[in-house]
């Protein structure tokens, strides 16, 4: 985990919801290349909520994960800490990856440790004229939940989209990870609703100033 993070919240950019879902759980830090990232999943709770909100596990079985961990809140703790190191780890690979770079051996064990770990409460269902990530009642495990995402996340490491994925350009530190499919493949920004349209008001207002002021 990045040092110095804040705790906060905050709402996806526009354009984002459609990531794939390792690319959205890597932006729940905002600001990463900020000397203090602001962490946007702050408690084990709030974690379920994101799981939830994206998707993974029905509203019944994070409910009922919420309720034990209530009374157990040593197991949330756990649970938390477990996905916290695996988002970092995430970030960390896709970022040596877009360098050329090797990722560190610890990072990458620890990637493969989750994406290998059995999953028998893990299961796709149809749902409302979709096939949706879920959870069956008395065989799943909290790290199912992170199924989706190892599955999402070695997708973007090693197929069609490898070469695809890039971090915001933002002079102002945003630092999320996109996938980029813009026919010229140079896109810059995460989102040209938020970072592309300020980078843009800010070079229009370069170009147009007095150079006397």
């Amino acid at each position: 985990m990045c040092p110095d993070i804040r705790r906060t919240r905050g709402k996806a950019k526009r354009g984002l919801e459609t990531e794939p879902h390792a690319i959205r759980f890597v932006n729940t830090v905002a600001w990463r290349l900020r000397a203090s990232p602001e962490e946007r999943l702050s408690s084990p709770e709030a974690l379920l909520e994101w799981l939830g909100t994206n998707g993974i596990g029905y509203k019944t079985a994070l409910e009922e994960l919420s309720e034990a961990w209530r009374s157990r809140p040593a197991e949330g703790a756990v649970f938390y800490e477990m996905a916290i190191r695996f988002r970092e780890a995430i970030y960390d690979i896709l970022i040596a990856k877009m360098r050329g770079n090797e990722p560190l051996q610890p990072t990458l064990g620890l990637f493969n440790e989750l994406l290998t770990s059995p999953r028998p409460g893990l299961r796709l269902e149809w749902d409302r004229n979709a096939l949706v990530w879920s959870m069956r009642h008395g065989r799943a495990s909290p790290l199912d939940l992170l199924g989706p995402i190892a599955f999402s996340a070695s997708e973007l490491m090693t197929g069609s989209k490898a070469g695809k994925v890039r971090q915001c350009e933002d002079d102002r530190g945003c630092g999320w990870l996109f996938v980029d499919e813009s026919r010229s493949q140079r896109r810059r920004w995460c989102s040209m609703g938020d970072c592309g349209n300020r980078a843009k008001a800010r070079r229009h207002y370069q170009r147009v100033r007095s150079p006397f002021l």
